[in-house]
This record gives C-alpha cells, structure tokens and sequence, in this order.
C-alpha cells in the first residue's frame, strides 16, 4: 500500500470563480481526448498492455479519421520520448508532462522500453483537481500502481504522488516558481536531462503564460522541448482553421497562441527568442511522410488494421497542428528535418478571375467526392448534374442539376440508373455518352460496374463491367475519341491497382502492357490527354499523349511523379503504354538558400485529388487537392501549367476572390465551351470539430490562355449557374436484364463467395462441395503484419540464393517459355521486384528441388514461425503435400490446373484469380496431356472465345485465404507491387495419385496417364483403315466413352 503524508500546504493560490470555471472547461477537453487515445490503444496496439482503458470507463470506437488523427499524435509523442530516453548519458532522464491530462506516457514507456527507464523518471503535472483524480485511480488500480516501488502519496509542496519511477504535481502551469520548487523538491535538476512536453495544452494558457513556461524550461541546463499544438498556416479564414477556432469558442476554451505563431516560421522564432539554441518543427503533415519520424512499413501496415480513405481530411488536420523539438545543448544529436531559416519561396504571378458566387439554401447542394456530367433539356439548353457521393448523413443516390440564368425548359430525366457511390468518375466520351466508373460505398467496398449515361434520351444504362471494383482512379478521355484510358486507383483499403486499362465501346475494358518502369502506381492521381492523335512511325494504330501527376503511393505519401504518358493502340496486338518524367527547367535555386520544399515545383503539382482539365495550347489547370509536407493556400489554389514541352513550366497561379471562401477538397468542376470554370459542391469533415461544407456555387471565369495575356475569358456575358433541382434514382436497372454495350456474346463471370470456417466441420462441408471459395475472418499468424520486402530480406539473408522466373512479358507463358529460369540473391530479386522487374519466385525445396516437394517449415524456417493456418483447416495441415511460398512482381501467372487440392494464402499485397471448371477444359486451348494453357484470359475475357466458358473471379487481400478444389484450371494477375502468398497443397483423394515423381504436385492422375497410353494403342489400331472410316469409328468409341463418364 502506499505511504500517505500529510498534505498540507498543497493548494494553489486560490482562484477567483470564473477563472475557476474556465480552468474546468479546459479540464474537460482531457475527456473528449482520452476516449480518442483509447479508441486508438485498442484498435492500433491490440498486442501491447492498455493503461487508458483505466480512464475511459466504456469504449467508444472514434471514426478512422480521428483514429488516424489521434495516432499520429501518440506516435510523434512516443517516438521524441524513446529517442531521448535512448540518447547516451550518465545523467538521469526526466520526462516532464506539462498538462498531462490523463495520459498514460510513463507506463507505456515502462512497457515498451523498460532497459531505458531504468535511469529515468516521468513527472506528470496538471491542475490539482485532475491531479488528484489521477492519483486515487493509480492507488485504486494495480496494473498502475505496480510497477511503482516506494509510492508515496500526499508528500506535500504540490507533490500529489511520489514513487521512484513517476511523480505527480499538482500545480497550475501559470505558477510557474511553484512547479520550479516542487520538481527541484523531488529531482536534482543539475543532475538530470530533461525533456518537457506539452500536448495540445499550454495553448490554452494565455500566450505570455505559455512562453513565460517554454522560457523557463530552456534555463534548467540540458533540456529539450516537444510541443504539439495546432497552428493556422494559411490564416484564421481558411475552412478548416474557421471550423477548428469556431470550435474550441464553442467549447469555451479558445485556442490563445495559434494567433500570434500561425505557422511553421513563427513557431521557429517562438522558441530561438525564449533560449532554446536548436529547433527544428514541422507540421504533422510533414512529418507523416518523413522516415525519421514514421517508416514506410508502419504507415503501409496501417491500412491493415482499419480501412481509411479520408486522405484530404486527414491532410487538412495534420497540416494544422505543429510539432516543435527544440533543445538548449549544442552537444545534442543533430536533429533531422531542420530547415535554415533562410528559404526562397517560388515566385509565381497570381492572377484574379472574375468569380460570381450563388449561395445554396440550407443543406441543399452539400455533396462531396461526387462527380460532374453535362446534359440538354430538349431545346438545346444546357445543364451540369454533380452526381452521386457523400451527403450530411450518407452516401448519395442522387444528382444535383445546376443550370445558367433561367431556362425555358426544364430538363428530363430517367430515375433509373446507378446506386449511390463515391470516389467514381464520370468522363464525357462526346457522342457516345458519359460513362460512369466505379467508385465505393465504404473504403473495403469497392465497385466494379460502369454505366453510360446517354445524351439523346438522358437515360442510363449498363456498360462493361471493370475487371476488378476501383474506386479513386483517374480517367480521360483519349483526345476526341469515344476511348478512355484508366489508370490507378485502389480496389480495397490496402490494394493500389497497378495497371492502365483502356475502354472501347465495342471491346470493353482492355489491359495494357506499361513499358519501362518510370511510373509508380498510384490513387487519386490527375490524368488529363491532350487532344492530338498521331500515328507511330514503326507501326500500325494510333497514338495519344497525355500527362499523369501525383496520387498517392503505396507507402501513404503523396507520389513525386510528373509524367508524360503515350499510349500505343495497334491495329492488331496487345495496347501499350511508356512513360517518361518531365522536369522543371527552373528548379535551381541560389546557391545561398534552400528552398522551402513545399513550394518546390514539384510538390506544387503533385496532388492528390486534384481536378485538371488541358487546353489546345497545352496549358494544364491544376485545381484544389492536396500536396506534400504544406497546405493548398488560397494563393496556389488554381495553378496554370504549361505542358506543351518535354518540360513544364507553372505560368501563374489563381486566387478565387470571394467573400464565401471555398474548400477546393471534394468538390466537383466543370469546365464549359464557353469559358468558365464551375466549382460545385465539396467540403471537409474538419477532424472531430466538425464538418465544412462550401455554401454554394463558383462560377469563374476561366480561359487560361486569356487570363495570362490580360485578355477577357469569356466570348459572351457571364452566365452565372445555380442549384437548380435535385434528381433522384429510385428504381434500380436489374443487372440480370441488363443489354450489354455491345451485341456480342461474352461469357457471364461469377464472383466467387466469401465465407466464414470457423470449424473443421464447415470446411469438411467446403471439401464435399467441391467448389472454390474465399475464407475470410481468420489469422494466419503474424505474417500478414510483419512479411515486408525488408522484414523478408532481413530473416532470410540478402545473399540467399534463389531461382526466380524472369519474364520478357508482363504475361507468363509456361508453353512457349517466354521466361528464364535464374539464380538472383533474395536481396536483389526484392529490391528489382520493387522496381517494377519481371520476376516471379515459385519456392523449391532447399536440400532436392528436383525430386523433393518444397516445405516452407523446412526451407524458409525464419519465416515459418510467422505462418500458420487456422484450426479450422486442420485438414489441410494433416494431409498437406507441400508448402510452397511465391513471391509476385508485375507478371501473371499463365493459365493452368493442379491435380491436388490447395489453399492459397494471401499474406501480403493483393491478387486477382479468375477460375475455370474441369467441364471447361475443351473450351481452354489445353493440348492433349498438358496441364498449361497459352490463353491469355485477362486479354480475351470479353471476347467471343471465351463466351462459352463459367469464369470464377476472386480478388484476394492479405489474410485471405482461397480454396482451389482439383481440377479447376486458374490464372492470375497481381493487384500491388508486391504480392507474396503461402500456397499449401494437400491430398484429398484415399488414392489414384501417380507413384511417379511429383514435385510440383499437378501431375496427372495414373488413371489419365494409363487412359493415355491406351488411347494411342486404339487409335493405333485403326491406321490401317481409310480416313472416312477410321473417323467413323474413332468418334463412336469416344462418343461411348462420353457416356459412360456420367454413368
């Protein structure tokens, strides 16, 4: 039990009533908090202890965006705390908590590093009040108090608790000589290393008491400061920084500091001015895509624990809090990410449109992430629809008509058409019609199907279906064609599609092959196409052009990619693609100065969730979106490019110069013939602190050519568009009734079910049904979180030696070998994998790949220990046949079956398998006697040839696990740029296996083989006879043959 001391003189000076009860209200923000950090404790650290469970009587699970949000704030926290805990010194380290709240930084430090608190002490301080609440839950809990030795409690002079590992202080952070006697009371300060830190809290204070605290703490010898507070880096008017201030006024604690230090700079300044010698800050924005702070791998695994596509909304927050690390010892380690303070900006003419501004009524034209089309009413008039998306409560089946001054007519619609979705695209194909692509309902839900809006009749139908769901993939229209190229986008939480596809009306969607390896796959990229078409000098077809910038990669950061694509489009043969980087003439700065990275060239182009549209000059517009390491201001909102070249050049930049400021994230724009730039809709959920919707239409003058040679945009008087009407969709098309878009036939696929086994009875149900499904909802141990390229290369050697299949083709054929087989390290097979190389690694067995079957228990035991299948498939384990581990870079697996049953484990990265019956094995190229077809299946999917084939579809994501019953020929094609599986074979057939040798575990059954050998001794026996009869009687013998197989 611990020691009580008396208590007196405790208190702090007293307080009058109302500075009292603002005091409480800032007190009150510990609670909100606290429920935030523990939803995150136990959804993103389910494998360590949780202490904020102790303070958080009933869970509550916050949204992905505030999970995220409060994440990185524990993690910034946690990693400035491990570092100078590890830092070397003879000193003993203190971590000073300055307004701690309820945190519970000391026991996760005791429980993640306990080696580096063997010499450090973690002293919380905070209001009394709190404090003491504090101090009787750690009395009151064991799994607290426990670690402590020699607790006392009630020392006196503010000290609430007192152990050897923590210490509470009850003292107002505003007195600042009582917290300087309590600690002394407790610690030799001239003895010590001290890290102070203040979460979100010392802004509440009044600005001079808050410096007044950073100043003292740079006087006690060796020292180090980490604040985290929020800043307002493009001013108190920007739409998140209005929610984020309207908010804490509502709260009653507005936020003191954030006016006089709004940004990074200022922040800088603050804390030179009050002694700290080296400062280095950064916004959480910043530090999100730095390596110092956040590894690619912890950010991918992410995406692993809960499915997010908040992106925007997640960047608007981070880029809105700072994290300063500042130190007063010049012996201190260098901190990385320092930046000098003297910084050159990027000059950039800016320019004014006109812009006219209607306001929406009520919550009428709130829409985001919902996508643009143009229709006419009978007379001609023209309309815009803002199309589907997110409302105020929920995913929209709807459009929003916005139309000019007054029309004569209204416009006719069909109510029957798509179901709600967002994150889709729409891309006018002229003539041909609007085609609709995919889009989602929630981040784990993508959609697959397309819909073609006709202009004729304003009407939708259904179109070819995408060959896996897509949602935040970028589109054009292939210059003044009916085409359209797709590139990106992602098709789960944790999958980036790697591929480009075309759409032709008459053939669908078509793969293509991308040539070299410049581009990296990406989501919510800008894809525009310039309007030329030409044709190559060394072939047949035509040819288009066009540009790619940004997206986001998958690492979670924000792609440094300005490309120019040309897109080969044969008249006969496989569509290609090639891309080459296009750089900035002007990127040289004064050799006297760094330039700021946020206003490099570069990161002003590359967005995430940009829109774009390309003049016949070639000047490419860049609206809205996101950017890397800072924030879209007003001032960079719009950017003018000009593309024209194998170089670019940014031309100017756009304010929008309205009283009604507008959030360009979410939102839908069109531009019209006649020069004017529509901006509808959009908006931003701002964190927990509310939601921002724009509050109305944008209607901008807009002719990129005009604006920058000071000419008038538009032709014609403005024509100022407004919210018109809303459509809803009511019916839904039956999907079964639907005519294709073209007349035809193709085989119909089936999307192979997804199932639950918890049990060995169910997946004994599985094995007499005799049909592939996906098992889904169990663990396969630790791989699916640890088997990275470099967690991989780590346990297994760099040096390893290993025999991979390196392709000519991103299409593998087993037939006309178009592959070699080579010996490559493991270390440079993963890291040319990584680069886009050709490779495929099937595992043999280490001691006798020619005569032994591959056992990954016994060739790859470092990894071993991470796998494990379920229970449930115990089965599987007790009569496996082999365990073989693949590794997949952008190549597909040609069309093939094995003779024995497998499971195919899905550990890392994403693939899509199409499946065939055995009654389709007549239909599939398969020569007499060999188990590989040359059929490229992704290619003719959509054709005729196959149009009498059953295909089966499966897109498998990490732990995810597909049953593959024998017999059953399948292909497949990677999703992600790496994709390593753990394929395991087993025998469930009594007997009928060949005695033969059998490594790969797909030779025939001795049935077959000996079927075979008596086939050709029959058909031996008839070389004698005339062709005409010899045929006679060679098709009645297998016509009898046929028969007797349904007996």
């Amino acid at each position: 039990m611990p020691l009580t001391l008396s208590t007196k003189g405790q208190q702090s000076p007293s307080r009058p009533t109302k500075q009292q009860a603002l005091d409480d209200l800032v007190m009150a923000t510990n609670s909100s908090s606290i429920v935030s950090k523990r939803s995150v404790e136990r959804i993103y650290y389910p494998d360590e202890p949780h202490f904020f469970r102790f303070f958080v009587k009933k869970f509550q699970r916050r949204a992905p965006l505030i999970n995220r949000g409060y994440y990185i704030r524990l993690h910034v926290i946690d990693v400035a705390v491990r570092r100078f805990l590890e830092r070397p010194s003879a000193k003993t380290k203190v971590v000073v908590n300055l307004g701690c709240g309820s945190d519970v930084l000391p026991w996760q430090c005791m429980t993640r590093y306990p080696d580096r608190c063997n010499n450090a002490k973690f002293v919380d301080i905070d209001f009394p009040d709190l404090i003491e609440k504090k101090c009787r839950l750690v009395q009151e809990t064991p799994e607290l108090s426990s670690p402590l030795t020699g607790l006392k409690t009630g020392v006196g002079s503010h000290i609430q608790l007192l152990s050897d590992q923590y210490i509470q202080i009850g003292c107002d952070l505003r007195h600042i000589t009582s917290i300087e006697q309590a600690l002394s009371s407790v610690v030799d300060v001239a003895l010590c290393e001290l890290m102070f830190v203040a979460e979100v809290s010392i802004t509440y204070m009044e600005t001079e008491a808050a410096n007044s605290v950073i100043q003292w703490a740079s006087t006690l010898g060796q020292a180090e400061f980490c604040l985290l507070e929020q800043i307002i880096p493009d001013g108190e008017d920007h739409p998140f920084a209005k929610t984020m201030l309207a908010h804490f006024e509502k709260l009653k604690t507005p936020l003191k500091s954030v006016f006089t230090y709004p940004d990074l700079q200022s922040q800088r300044d603050r804390f030179t001015n009050q002694g700290w010698s080296q400062v280095d800050v950064n916004s959480l924005w910043q530090i999100w895509s730095n390596d110092w702070w956040l590894s690619a791998d912890e950010r991918r695994k992410l995406d692993t624990i809960e499915p997010f596509d908040e992106w925007e909304e997640f960047a608007l927050f981070a880029a809105h809090y700072c994290v300063v690390i500042a130190k007063t010892s010049p012996e201190s380690m260098p901190m990385v990410g320092s930046k000098s303070q003297a910084q050159e900006k990027l000059e950039i003419p800016l320019l004014f449109p006109k812009t006219d501004f209607k306001g929406y009524s009520g919550t009428r034209g709130q829409r985001r992430f919902g996508s643009t089309m143009k229709l006419k009413n009978h007379l001609g008039e023209q309309f815009l629809a803002n199309t589907f998306g997110l409302g105020t409560s929920s995913r929209l089946r709807s459009y929003d008509l916005y139309a000019y001054n007054s029309p004569l007519q209204d416009v006719k619609t069909s109510h029957t058409g798509p179901s709600g979705r967002m994150c889709h695209t729409i891309t006018d194909l002229g003539d041909h019609g609007s085609l609709l692509i995919g889009g989602r309902t929630s981040p784990s839900s993508g959609l697959r199907d397309c819909w073609l809006f006709s202009k004729m009749v304003n009407e939708w139908r259904r179109a070819d279906e995408l060959p896996l769901p897509l949602y935040r993939h970028s589109v054009a229209r292939l210059g003044h064609s009916n085409m359209a190229l797709l590139i990106g986008g992602k098709s789960d939480p944790s999958t980036i599609f790697g591929g480009c596809l075309v759409y032709q009306p008459d053939t669908g969607w078509i793969e293509c092959d991308i040539q070299g390896s410049g581009y990296v796959p990406v989501f919510g990229a800008l894809l525009v196409s310039f309007q030329e078409i030409s044709r190559p000098t060394t072939a047949d077809g035509v040819q288009f052009r066009g540009v790619l910038a940004g997206g986001i990669n998958h690492d979670g950061t924000i792609a440094s990619q300005i490309l120019r694509w040309v897109l080969t489009l044969p008249d006969s043969g496989k569509a290609t693609i090639s891309f080459i980087t296009m750089s900035n003439p002007e990127r040289s700065v004064s050799q006297n100065h760094e330039m700021d990275s946020t206003y490099h060239p570069d990161n002003l182009v590359n967005r995430f969730g940009a829109s774009g549209f390309v003049s016949p000059e070639g000047y490419l517009s860049v609206i809205g979106g996101i950017i890397a390491d800072g924030i879209v201001t007003r001032d960079l909102d719009v950017l003018i490019i000009d593309i024209s070249s194998p170089h670019y050049k940014i031309l100017s930049a756009c304010r929008i110069a309205v009283t009604h400021r507008p959030l360009l994230v979410g939102v839908s724009i069109e531009l019209t013939k006649d020069g004017q730039l529509i901006i509808m809709g959009g908006g931003a959920t701002c964190f927990s602190m509310g939601t921002f919707w724009n509050p109305g239409c944008y209607t901008i003058e807009y002719n990129p050519k005009n604006l920058i040679s000071g000419l008038p945009c538009c032709s014609s008087p403005t024509r100022q568009y407004e919210l018109s009407k809303i459509v809803e969709l009511t019916e839904q098309i039956d999907p079964q009734n639907v005519t294709a878009s073209r007349n035809k036939q193709t085989a119909a696929r089936v999307d192979i079910p997804r199932i639950q086994i918890s049990t060995v009875a169910a997946f004994t149900e599985v094995l007499i049904a005799g049909r592939p499904v996906i098992i889904e909802g169990n663990e396969l141990g630790g791989c699916t979180k640890t088997w990275s390229s470099e967690y991989i290369v780590k346990q297994l050697g760099f040096d390893r030696e290993v025999i991979v299949h390196e392709a000519s083709s991103s299409k593998m054929d087993f037939n006309s070998k178009n592959f070699a087989y080579v010996t490559k390290k493991l270390g440079d097979m993963m890291q040319e994998i990584g680069d886009g190389h050709k490779l495929y690694l099937r595992a043999l067995s280490g001691d006798r790949p020619t005569d032994q079957p591959a056992n990954i228990k016994a060739d790859f035991p470092q990894l071993a220990a991470d796998f494990k299948l379920p229970d449930a498939l115990s089965f599987v384990s007790e009569n496996e046949f082999s365990s073989v581990l693949r590794i997949t870079g952008p190549v597909n697996m040609w069309l093939h079956y094995d003779v024995m049953a497998n499971v195919y484990c899905q550990i890392t990265g994403s693939k899509r398998f199409i499946l065939f019956p055995p009654s389709d094995v007549t239909r599939l190229s398969f020569a007499p006697g060999a188990s590989s077809s040359s059929i490229d299946v992704f290619s003719e999917l959509q054709s005729e040839t196959l149009a009498e084939t059953h295909p089966h579809e499966a897109v498998l994501k990490p732990g995810d696990i597909l049953f593959l019953p024998p017999l059953w020929m399948h292909t497949a094609t990677p999703l992600s740029n790496l994709g390593v599986a753990v394929n395991v074979f087993f025998r469930n057939l009594e007997n009928g296996y060949s005695t033969g040798r059998d490594v790969y575990g797909n030779r025939d059954l001795a049935a077959y083989e000996k079927g075979r050998q008596d086939v050709a001794r029959i058909a031996k026996s008839f070389t004698k006879l005339p062709p005409d009869m010899r045929d006679f009687y060679i098709k009645r013998l297998a016509d009898e043959l046929s028969q007797k197989s349904v007996h």
